[in-house]
């Protein structure tokens, strides 16, 4: 697994900074959050904490901020699909889907990058 560059840990903080804006209460996202709430929260939780944890571990544990940051963009991609196709609740806010879109690019590039780290290490 490749270590973490810096330009890997930019997208990391900018994919923090663009789920700060999306989380209801503290930003544009106004809807309710109705029966599915606490798996909601609780997914999206993982989805922040993944990226904080990947930054944290890639100066010490290469390979856990490697696999922190592929599920981190995964999650980055996957979370905010499901949101804008409205499986997860209520259509979002226009800017929310605004959100949503950046959310769903950091994380494919985070989830490429890694991937590409992954095959190239295990070849070496």
């Amino acid at each position: 697994m490749g270590t973490l560059t810096g330009f890997d840990r930019a997208l990391l903080a900018l994919l923090l900074l663009a789920y700060v804006p999306g989380t209801p209460g503290l930003g544009v996202d106004t809807r309710e959050s109705g029966d599915s709430g606490v798996v909601l929260g609780i997914a999206y939780g993982i989805a922040f904490l993944l990226p904080l944890v990947a930054i944290g571990a890639s100066w010490k544990w290469p390979r856990l901020a490697s696999g922190c940051a592929l599920f981190g963009g995964t999650l980055a991609v996957l979370l905010p699909l499901l949101d804008v196709a409205s499986v997860l609740g209520p259509p979002p806010p226009v800017a929310v889907v605004g959100l949503d879109i950046i959310q769903i690019a950091l994380g494919l590039v985070i989830v490429l990058r890694r991937w590409i780290g992954r095959r190239v290490a295990a070849a070496a």
